[in-house]
């Protein structure tokens, strides 16, 4: 009873064929809870890496830390060796992706 919920789906496309679906689904048994959810979908933006560039980053870093940035709150809830694994695998992912 009275209980709260706020859902967020967030999505990034990287590349140009890139696609995302999201669908918040909330179920609630009763009419006394506050249930919100966004989804929002973007992808990494020219004046993200013009930015990131005009600071001395190759387009691949400036990409890489765009996407790892995206990633990170999903990586801090993980324990530390599926966080450093999943690092890892999403770097070597990317890597050569751009250019």
């Amino acid at each position: 009873r009275g209980g709260r919920n706020f859902s967020q789906c967030d999505s990034l496309l990287i590349g140009s064929d890139g696609e995302a679906s999201t669908f918040p689904y909330i179920e609630a048994a009763d009419g006394n809870n506050q249930l919100e959810h966004e989804a929002t979908t973007s992808r990494v933006s020219d004046e993200q890496l013009l930015y990131l560039q005009s600071r001395g980053l190759a387009t691949e870093e400036a990409v890489s830390l765009v996407i790892n940035g995206f990633c990170q709150d999903v990586f801090e809830q993980l324990p530390m060796e599926f966080a450093a694994e999943s690092q890892k695998l999403l770097s070597m992912k990317l890597e050569g992706t751009v250019g």
